[in-house]
């Protein structure tokens, strides 16, 4: 199931380097979700995931995120929850990516 979604490189701060798929699950009329959209970085490469598909769903149940409040953001096993949160993950992820 996993195949199919995109991936980053995430550079650790020992300087190794990670391979994390970022997921951003998502639901049509939320603003918070709108506001996370809104500021992705344009050099990250993330999936966004609306819950209310069986695609979202699916990927929300595997990832058991599925009964939390959207916006979820998803990196590896790491689960940030939050507007402001993510927003500051998904800086910190770009950042790295410099």
């Amino acid at each position: 199931m996993k195949k199919d979604l995109k991936h980053i490189a995430i550079t650790c701060p020992e300087g190794c380097k990670v391979t994390d798929e970022v997921l951003l699950f998502t639901k049509p009329d939320c603003e918070k979700c709108d506001y996370v959209k809104a500021r992705i970085p344009e050099n990250m490469d993330i999936k966004i995931l609306d819950m209310t598909t069986t695609e979202g769903m699916a990927h929300a149940a595997y990832y058991e995120v599925l009964e939390k409040y959207t916006p979820i953001l998803v990196v590896g096993d790491e689960i940030v929850e939050g507007s402001i949160k993510i927003k500051n993950k998904m800086k910190e992820i770009a950042d790295s990516q410099k």
